[in-house]
């Protein structure tokens, strides 16, 4: 009994350490259909690493249209892609907390007219 005590306790002491920077909010959301954004916000649940850290805007042809660099604060990454005429978009992001493990994701969203 005392062993199962101490491993449970261990997994809630650890746990925490585990964790790594994953995707709480966006906006536009994943499946958005929005006016172009000015602006776009990733929040993440822990800090990121800004040097490991970054996103980028593509349109349905593959193409780039981030605009200016990704901008850092805490747990929230943020750009402001080039203006964004209606279609379908993709936000591709990694990153990386504290803890040095990667992450990866995608955000689909569409400029409606």
């Amino acid at each position: 009994m005392k062993f199962l005590s101490c491993v449970a306790m261990l997994c809630l002491v650890a746990g925490p350490a585990f964790a790594s920077a994953h995707l709480v909010r966006s906006t536009p959301a994943n499946g958005a259909k929005v006016k172009a954004p000015r602006r776009i916000v990733l929040t993440f649940s822990e800090a990121l690493e800004p040097a490991f850290s970054g996103a980028m805007v593509l349109d349905q042809d593959g193409r780039n249209l981030t605009g200016e660099p990704v901008r850092f604060s805490g747990r929230t990454m943020s750009l402001r892609p080039q203006r964004l005429e209606p279609g379908r978009y993709l936000l591709s992001w990694h990153s990386v907390g504290h803890d040095g493990k990667r992450r990866d994701g995608r955000v689909h969203f569409t400029v409606r007219r």
